[in-house]
């Protein structure tokens, strides 16, 4: 496989400030919450949370789905979730959001959290006019509509 799809896939994720984490519940349900990306580090990505959120106690070593939209491109990440309590860093990620939203990074409570990537997915539908295109001309043709769609192995 070429490095085209694995750059195409970075450059849709540069830039991405909000998320969708799915984690699966004690009970078997699969839980979707939104997050703020931290920081995107070759294909780990940080996020601040509490200890003891169920985020947290959900994805630390198991695997987790973030899911990405921007305008006509989706994104998926599918990885492991990791724990981090190192100090230095979340004073690194530290911002003022997080102090409003979760006070002190030196606050044992405050956790990193780490979502590791092994593999991701992309639609790219292409800009507002060519999906407008796009769907017209299915519905005249009866044809799906193009676009670009790669899996990615990380």
């Amino acid at each position: 496989m070429s490095d085209e799809p694995t750059e195409t896939l970075r450059d849709h994720l540069n830039g991405q400030r909000f998320v969708m984490l799915t984690s699966l519940a004690e009970d078997g349900r699969l839980v979707s919450r939104p997050m703020t990306v931290q920081e995107l580090d070759g294909w780990t990505l940080r996020f601040i949370a509490q200890d003891d959120n169920d985020v947290v106690v959900q994805s630390e070593g198991q695997q987790v789905n973030l899911s990405f939209n921007s305008g006509g491109t989706y994104v998926s990440l599918s990885g492991t979730g990791a724990v981090s309590r190192d100090t230095t860093a979340k004073q690194e990620l530290w911002n003022r959001l997080n102090e409003a939203y979760a006070g002190d990074a030196d606050d044992p409570s405050n956790v990193i959290l780490e979502v590791t990537a092994d593999e991701g997915e992309y639609w790219d539908g292409g800009g507002p006019v060519a999906r407008v295109l796009g769907l017209a001309r299915a519905a005249v043709t009866r044809e799906a509509t193009g676009g670009e769609h790669e899996v990615v192995d990380l």
